[in-house]
């Protein structure tokens, strides 16, 4: 049985069981609040969610035109969905504008600084809309500290050109993002983020499945997220593909227990620090490098497929990583962590293909980078692989062992902080000034042709006259 064929016998099983769990003669029945610009009794989202009573059963139906922004609050509203009824997620569009928070305007109110806004709310179902050119991100569930969001769905959505985040879930245990495209984010498309930690019997998976991602800051970026499977997607053209990491900004750290399976991980080289780059990051950096380490911004460094950051039991396997010019993938800690819990674990890089259809043709620049921290991470059954050792640094099998692993002093330090010599190469790399000098060390060549998917890269100078 193939994994998708699987996952509809469960879900099959599950809608018997709750068929079976009703009276006899008891049918569900939804109310349909239907929005439109002219002619229904709601012409704005927010005053459809704003009417619903018994939200479990509720569908806000919204036909096609354009949108201001809305806010979905409290447990009051649990179960609510909210799907456009348009032939494509552009024919319902959620509307920002220029990536700014106006003052009052035509359709009423101040425009929010998100498409949708989930807030303390859990089961929500948001489905075939578009998101487009919000202050700060597209589609938003979350939950405050102490708050509860269980569960989420965002199906059939476009999330474009928003200032921060596409389709972002924090602090919410189990979800899905399917099916969706999320492009032009001064961070990343997709976000889990700040996963409360679970009992392994009770544990909630994300589910990241069948999506695009590209133009970007990153495609992925799962900052402190757990238990997320991100499977079947395209990430391709953002300045890194996936991200999970580990920083002191957000709770429950750290990164830990995901999968990174079955991916399309791919010319990942925009560099949108150049000066004619479309989308600006709104990160500030990683931090400042300590003056004894030589100072200096630590950035985000561009040109990667997969960068573990600080994650810990993180699985990555059979992948199709390519065309990426700096790493395929890179593994490294954070050693300035304030509680040292960004420390990079028993990850695991199995069966990937680190070229395009496993030649040479469309090669990563170095295929695997690792910093020797840590313990516990593994390399087995990648296909075409390139180690990036530093000269002076530990040898290959200190940095990449097989897997399982040995324990330290074997194969990595065991510590945040790892091979001075690798260590040295990643901080130049994130403190190059300006940050698009990253790009003198890329190994660039024309990408060949893959499916229907063109490259793109930032034309110009990075210092122009």
């Amino acid at each position: 049985m193939t994994r998708k064929s699987g996952a509809l016998v469960v879900a099959i099983a599950a809608a018997l069981a709750v068929t079976a769990a009703l009276p006899a003669g008891a049918a569900a029945k939804t109310k349909t609040l239907k929005v439109c610009e002219h002619g229904c009794k709601y012409s704005s989202i927010q005053a459809a969610i704003n009417d619903v009573k018994d939200a479990s059963s509720t569908r806000i139906a919204v036909q096609p035109g354009t949108y201001a922004g809305a806010t979905v609050k409290g447990h009051k509203l649990d179960g609510l969905t909210i799907t456009g009824t348009g032939e494509e997620p552009g024919d319902v569009l959620i509307q920002g504008v220029g990536g700014q928070v106006p003052g009052p305007e035509k359709r009423g109110g101040d425009l929010p600084q998100n498409g949708i806004d989930g807030l303390n709310v859990s089961h929500l179902e948001l489905s075939n809309m578009q998101a487009d050119n919000f202050a700060a991100n597209g589609f938003f569930i979350h939950a405050d500290p102490g708050k509860e969001c269980i569960g989420f769905k965002m199906d059939d959505l476009v999330a474009s050109w928003n200032r921060a985040y596409g389709m972002f879930a924090r602090n919410c245990i189990g979800g899905r993002i399917t099916d969706s495209v999320g492009y032009g984010h001064g961070d990343s498309a997709i976000y889990i983020g700040e996963t409360p930690p679970q009992k392994k019997k009770d544990r909630k998976w994300t589910q990241i499945s069948r999506n695009e991602s590209y133009l970007n800051v990153l495609g992925y970026s799962g900052t402190n997220s757990k238990y997320v499977d991100i499977h079947d997607n395209f990430f391709y053209n953002n300045g890194a593909g996936v991200v999970p990491n580990t920083l002191d900004s957000e709770d429950f750290e750290p990164t830990a227990k995901g999968i990174i399976e079955d991916n399309d991980i791919f010319w990942n080289n925009f560099d949108y620090y150049m000066p004619g780059s479309p989308v600006q990051t709104v990160s500030d950096g990683l931090g400042e490098l300590p003056p004894e380490f030589g100072g200096g911004t630590l950035q985000y460094p561009t040109g990667i497929g997969v960068a573990m950051f600080g994650a810990s039991g993180w699985k990555v396997e059979s992948n199709r990583i390519f065309g990426n010019f700096k790493w395929g993938a890179a593994s490294f800690s954070d050693p300035f962590n304030e509680g040292d819990d960004a420390i990079n674990q028993n990850n695991q890089f199995i069966n990937n293909t680190m070229s395009s259809n496993g030649t040479e043709a469309d090669a990563n620049g170095i295929d695997f980078f690792s910093d020797g921290s840590g313990s516990g991470n593994c390399y087995s059954g990648n296909d075409s692989t390139t180690f990036d050792d530093q000269p002076g640094g530990e040898d290959t099998a200190f940095l990449y062992p097989g897997c399982p692993a040995p324990d330290p002093p074997d194969a990595g330090t065991g510590a945040s902080f790892g091979d001075f010599d690798q260590l040295e190469a990643l901080i130049g790399y994130t403190v190059s000034d300006p940050p698009c000098h990253q790009e003198d060390s890329w190994s660039r060549h024309e990408h060949p042709a893959f499916m229907d998917f063109e490259p793109f890269e930032v034309e110009g100078e990075c210092d122009p006259a």
